[in-house]
């Protein structure tokens, strides 16, 4: 057999809760005996978005249907990533998304847009300029005041902040984006800026995010950590989440 199913995750698991990465690996080899290790990875990844299995923590697994976060980064996203990029090839850290990623979470649909463009501490202003000259409705790490003033009610505006240390991104293609962990954080964190998914909306939002998607709660705990918001984030988790 060339593919992996249900019932062949339900046979691994039989007598097992939770397998290790090479514990996975090893089974993967036996079903696959001339693939190469990056191959049996490859195959685990797939799984993981699949549904098949998912992370409970680092390296360890269980069976499960949930799925990976990968929203559509539309051509305009993935055009002003790849002119940050050319522009500032030096920048080691930089990820960009879009607040209507969030609107598969909510009840109310939001209408407009806030591009969330986040590059590593001190290069924020430089970033900033360069934005500003192709864009309008351009801000930088915006207050309260600006928020209120000229950013909600919006249709389309682009904020520009410094990328905390350690945040989780990953990538989709090409365009470095916010792991899902990331993004539940920093609503709790951002209220002014995300003050439209603040009260039942970001109970919505972490009730469907932890039950349909794959969310590590380490890193979730790890990075409300590192911005001083475990308790509030940890509340949430255990009034809308699963206990793992």
């Amino acid at each position: 057999m060339s593919y992996i199913d249900q019932s062949d995750i339900r046979n691994w698991f039989e007598n097992d809760r939770f397998l290790t990465t090479d514990e996975l690996v090893k089974r993967l080899s036996l079903r696959f005996p001339d693939a190469k290790a990056g191959t049996l990875h490859a195959k685990l990844h797939r799984l993981k978005r699949e549904g098949l299995v998912r992370n409970v923590r680092r390296g360890l697994y269980a069976a499960g249907s949930k799925r990976e976060f990968e929203p559509a980064v539309s051509k305009e996203l993935a055009g002003l990533s790849k002119k940050l990029r050319k522009r500032f090839p030096y920048l080691e850290s930089l990820c960009v998304w879009d607040s209507r990623w969030l609107n598969e979470f909510t009840v109310h649909q939001a209408l407009s847009s806030i591009v969330i463009i986040e590059s590593e501490r001190d290069t924020e202003k430089a970033v900033f300029e360069f934005v500003k000259a192709s864009c309008s409705r351009v801000f930088i790490d915006p207050t309260p005041k600006e928020i209120d003033n000229y950013i909600l009610g919006c249709e389309k505006c682009f904020v520009v902040r410094p990328l905390v240390t350690e945040a989780p991104i990953t990538s989709s293609g090409d365009v470095s984006i916010p792991k899902l962990e990331k993004i539940l954080v920093d609503l709790v964190c951002d209220k002014d800026l995300f003050v439209s998914f603040q009260g039942e909306e970001l109970r919505n939002i972490y009730r469907r995010a932890l039950t349909d998607y794959d969310v590590s709660l380490s890193t979730i705990r790890r990075y409300a950590s590192r911005r001083g918001r475990l308790e509030e984030v940890n509340r949430l988790i255990e009034q809308e989440g699963e206990s793992i």
